[in-house]
């Protein structure tokens, strides 16, 4: 047996109470609606007002535009301007223009002052004379030619005249000589006293400057140098001894030709000054070999102070010159 759902008079009665709510609610969202549609038209309203503004804004521009060309055109015409006079003054200055041309009035440009400075001209040189002063001191004038062959390497040729005595400058190279001849009848050698040493000489040398492949030193004929060299006198030495001959005191002249041979190294340095001035110091070794004409070999037994030395000895010696 099948059942009926009856709804009760109660329940009916509340569906009755909430079905006209649902229209309530629709109302209310249209009027929310219509009033930011208002607003909107609101905003439209005063976007156009101001549009209209700048419009009239835009179109005042032309009238001010107008008004200042205006006052231009008045100021042009309130100029005073004349064509002719003006003319005038142009056709004026023309004219002085010429006569100062033809009057040729030299300008008077200021001399500048130049200041006189030192130039360092840097100059080749590649030779030089120079003489030892050490040797006027011995009687010897030594007067030397040295002369460049290639960028490093020079040979040089000194010669010599010598003439000493008792007396001057000499004196004391003189008096330390100790002069003897050998006398062949007694076989032994005779003390003399000496009164002059003269003769003359020669001396060749060979250079080689041995900083001339650096840039930063001294350019040859200048600097520092080694040299081997040759060296050949001819010497007179004159002088006397009293002899006892017939049971009386005889004076006896004697003289003597001595001949010099020598050899050795030196080494030394060249400085320059003034430009072409320089100083020239060195050091070396030599040995010599001396030898009289009726002597058989060469001396022996000789103080290395003789001018009759043979046998190894030092020297040093100062020159100065010029380069050229």
């Amino acid at each position: 047996m099948k059942t009926k759902n009856v709804l009760s008079p109660g329940i009916l009665g509340l569906l009755i109470l909430l079905c006209p709510g649902v229209p309530v609610g629709a109302q209310e969202l249209i009027d929310q609606k219509t009033e930011q549609l208002d607003l909107k038209l609101q905003l439209l309203d005063s976007k156009l007002d101001l549009l209209d503004s700048k419009i009239k804004l835009w179109e005042s521009k032309p009238e001010e535009l107008d008004v200042r060309l205006h006052e231009i055109d008045n100021q042009i015409k309130n100029l005073t301007f004349n064509p002719n006079e003006l003319n005038s003054k142009f056709i004026k200055i023309e004219t002085m223009l010429n006569e100062l041309e033809k009057a040729r009035i030299p300008p008077v440009i200021p001399e500048p002052k130049i200041q006189e400075q030192d130039l360092d001209f840097h100059i080749e040189y590649k030779s030089a004379i120079m003489m030892d002063p050490v040797r006027l001191f011995e009687g010897t004038f030594q007067l030397s030619y040295e002369r460049l062959l290639t960028s490093r390497f020079s040979v040089s040729l000194s010669g010599l005249a010598t003439y000493a005595t008792e007396k001057g400058m000499t004196n004391y190279f003189f008096s330390r000589q100790e002069l003897a001849y050998f006398d062949k009848a007694n076989d032994a050698y005779i003390d003399y006293q000496g009164e002059s040493i003269a003769g003359g000489g020669i001396i060749l040398q060979c250079r080689d400057y041995l900083l001339a492949d650096y840039a930063s030193r001294r350019k040859p004929p200048t600097g520092l140098y080694a040299a081997p060299q040759l060296l050949y006198r001819r010497i007179l030495i004159t002088g006397e001894r009293m002899e006892y001959i017939d049971e009386e005191w005889v004076e006896k002249e004697i003289k003597q030709r001595l001949n010099v041979f020598s050899a050795g190294t030196l080494i030394g340095a060249r400085i320059p000054f003034m430009k072409v001035l320089f100083v020239d110091v060195f050091v070396g070794g030599n040995i010599r070999l001396s030898k009289y004409d009726k002597e058989a070999g060469f001396t022996k037994y000789k103080n290395w102070y003789n001018i009759d030395f043979s046998g190894v000895f030092p020297t040093a010696g100062v020159g100065i010159g010029i380069l050229k």
